[in-house]
């Protein structure tokens, strides 16, 4: 066990104490409350540990999440973008493909723009 060298002192209710009184009769003969009040505090911090690992794994995966989603956007506004340009000048069967292929070639430098932009606000 860890060498004890940090003294704190607590203040709690009378109900308090005597429930620790209690679970300090039900352990075996040498646990002291101190050792009870030190348990309860490590299973505290540890189940913060958990819960800031746990916060901190769901942000990271919807981050992913929304990542791919707004490229998956930005590609799809993309093709209607040069959907929409070519509609002006040319009515072939050929548009669409051309539009996708702008749309995969520029689809990164047009999310850069509109990142930038965002960072601006």
């Amino acid at each position: 066990m860890a060498k004890k060298s940090v003294r704190r002192s607590i203040s709690m209710t009378q109900e308090m104490r005597d429930r620790l009184a209690l679970l300090v009769s039900k352990q075996p003969r040498d646990t002291t409350e101190a050792d009870i009040i030190r348990e309860a505090v490590r299973l505290y911090l540890d189940n913060q540990e958990d819960i800031i690992g746990s916060r901190k794994h769901f942000q990271k995966s919807l981050q992913e999440r929304l990542e791919k989603l707004e490229g998956a956007l930005a590609f799809h506004l993309n093709v209607l973008i040069y959907l929409l340009a070519a509609l002006e000048s040319d009515t072939s069967h050929e548009l669409i493909a051309d539009a996708i292929i702008a749309a995969k070639r520029d689809g990164n430098t047009l999310l850069a723009q509109i990142k930038a932009v965002h960072e601006m606000k």
